[in-house]
C-alpha cells in the first residue's frame, strides 16, 4: 500500500491523486494540506481519492511538517503556481520523492533556488510535462530517432483554444499564474525541446492582451452582470445559441464557483503570445498560441533535412518525406492526450524503485520549459533577445 500527500489539493493535485491506481496499484492519502479545506474536500470526493481512514487534513504546511509522523511514498504539490517553489524546497529535506505540478516556478529566482536546491538531493523532483510522454509525441519520436525526416532544423507549433477556465478563475491573476507562457506554452515548448534533442540558448517572444480584460469591476459575475442577456460572453447568450441550457441558473453553474467576468479589470494574464527560440544545436523553434479563438488545434510542424513532419493532436500525424503518410495513433486514456498515464507510470515507479522520471526537474531536463518560458516573458516585456538562463539582471 503505497501512502500519498498531497500539498495543495485543487483540481489537477486530486486528478492526479485518483488516477494512481489505474495500473492496478494499491494507495491511500494519509496527509492533506491546503488553504481552503472545503475546497480541497470537494475535489477528492469529486475525484473519488481514496483517503486513509485516519487521514490528516492540516491548513498549514507548518503544522503539517511538525505533526506529520506516518511514513509516506510520494508527495503531489498542487499549491498555487506562486508556491511551487517555496513548497518543493520546504519538503526536499522529507526524501520523499515529489509530483511537482508545472510550472515548476514562476520567477527566475525561485527557479534558481529550486535547481540549487535538487541539483545535488537525493529527493527527486517528477515535473507535470505530460504532453512529452504522451503516445503522439511518443510516436513522432520514434520516427526522427529512425532518421526518417533527417536533423531537425526547425519546429513550428501553434496553440487556439479558448480560455475560458483561464480568464474567469484565479488563474487570470498573473501575480499568481504567471502568465500564460508559464501556464500554456511551457507544456508545448518542453515537448518540442525534446523533439528537437537540443536544450535553449536564446528567444525573442511578444505577449498581449487584445480581446479579454477591460474596465468591469474585479468581483463582477456572470450571474449578477446586467448585461448577461446581451454580453458575448455570457454563458447565458452562448449556451443558448448551441443549445446547452435555457435557464440563468443552468448556464451560470460552475465549477468553480462564481463565473467571474471574463472583461474585468482583475485579468492580468496575456490573451496571445508568441515566441522564437534558438536551440544549443542550432535549431529554431517557434511557438504561438491565443485563448480567445474557439478553433481548438494543438500541434506542431517539424522540418527535418530530410522530410518534415507534422504532430496534430487531435490523434495523427503527417509525415512527408519520399511520400504523403497519414499515421493515426490511439489516443491512451486519461487526460493530457494521454500523457497522464505516462506520468502516472513514471511517479509510481519512482515511488516503488527510486528512479527517477523522465520528466525529472534535474536528470530528465523537466527545468528547461519552464527557463524558457520565464525568459520569453521577459523578452516580450523589454521587446528584446534574451538569453536562456536564470542569470539575468
Amino acid at each position: 500500500m503505497l501512502n500519498i500527500g498531497i500539498v495543495g489539493c485543487g483540481l489537477q493535485a486530486a486528478t492526479i491523486a485518483g488516477y494512481l491506481s489505474v495500473f492496478g496499484d494499491e494507495y491511500q492519502v494519509g496527509e492533506v494540506v491546503d488553504i481552503n479545506l472545503e475546497f480541497a474536500r470537494a475535489r477528492i470526493a469529486e475525484k473519488q481519492v481514496r483517503l486513509s481512514p485516519d487521514c490528516r487534513f492540516y491548513a498549514d504546511i507548518n503544522d503539517f511538517l511538525k505533526h506529520y509522523a506516518r511514513p509516506l511514498n510520494g508527495i503531489i504539490i498542487g499549491t498555487f503556481c506562486a508556491a511551487h517553489t517555496e513548497v518543493a524546497c520546504r519538503l526536499e529535506p522529507l526524501n520523499v520523492p515529489l509530483y511537482l505540478e508545472k510550472p515548476a516556478a514562476i520567477s527566475l529566482p525561485d527557479l534558481k533556488r529550486l535547481y540549487q536546491t535538487f541539483l545535488n538531493s537525493k529527493t527527486s523532483v517528477q515535473v507535470s510535462l505530460p504532453m512529452r510522454l504522451c503516445p503522439l509525441t511518443q510516436a513522432a519520436k520514434r520516427i526522427i530517432d529512425r532518421g526518417e525526416i533527417g536533423t531537425v532544423e526547425q519546429v513550428i507549433g501553434y496553440e487556439s483554444q479558448f480560455g475560458d477556465g483561464y480568464f474567469r478563475t484565479w488563474f487570470r491573476d498573473c501575480e499568481k499564474t504567471g502568465g500564460m507562457f508559464m501556464q500554456k506554452a511551457v507544456h508545448d515548448i518542453d515537448y518540442m525541446f525534446y523533439l528537437a534533442g537540443s536544450r535553449p540558448k536564446e528567444v525573442c517572444a511578444m505577449a498581449a492582451r487584445r480581446v479579454f480584460g477591460g474596465d468591469k469591476p474585479e468581483n463582477l459575475s456572470c450571474d449578477n452582470c446586467p448585461e448577461m442577456q446581451t454580453c458575448p460572453e455570457s454563458p447565458l447568450v452562448y449556451f443558448r445559441k448551441f443549445g446547452y441550457g435555457n435557464s440563468v441558473e443552468e448556464c451560470t453553474k460552475y465549477r468553480y464557483g462564481k463565473r467571474l467576468c471574463c472583461f474585468s479589470r482583475a485579468v492580468t494574464i496575456d490573451d496571445m503570445n508568441e515566441c522564437t527560440i534558438e536551440m544549443e544545436s542550432g535549431a529554431h523553434i517557434a511557438h504561438t498560441q491565443n485563448f480567445f479563438a474557439r478553433s481548438g488545434r494543438r500541434g506542431a510542424w517539424l522540418y527535418g533535412s530530410k522530410g518534415a513532419l507534422e504532430i496534430n493532436f487531435d490523434g495523427h500525424l503527417q509525415l512527408v518525406s519520399n511520400k504523403v503518410e497519414e499515421i493515426k495513433i490511439n489516443q491512451a486514456p486519461l487526460s493530457h492526450y494521454g500523457g497522464d498515464a505516462e506520468l502516472i507510470c513514471d511517479f509510481l515507479n519512482t515511488m516503488k524503485t527510486g528512479e527517477h522520471s523522465r520528466t525529472d526537474l534535474i536528470s530528465g531536463d523537466g527545468i528547461y520549459s519552464t527557463l524558457a518560458c520565464l525568459c520569453a516573458r521577459k523578452s516580450a516585456e523589454q521587446r528584446k533577445f534574451v538569453p536562456i538562463n536564470w542569470d539575468q539582471n
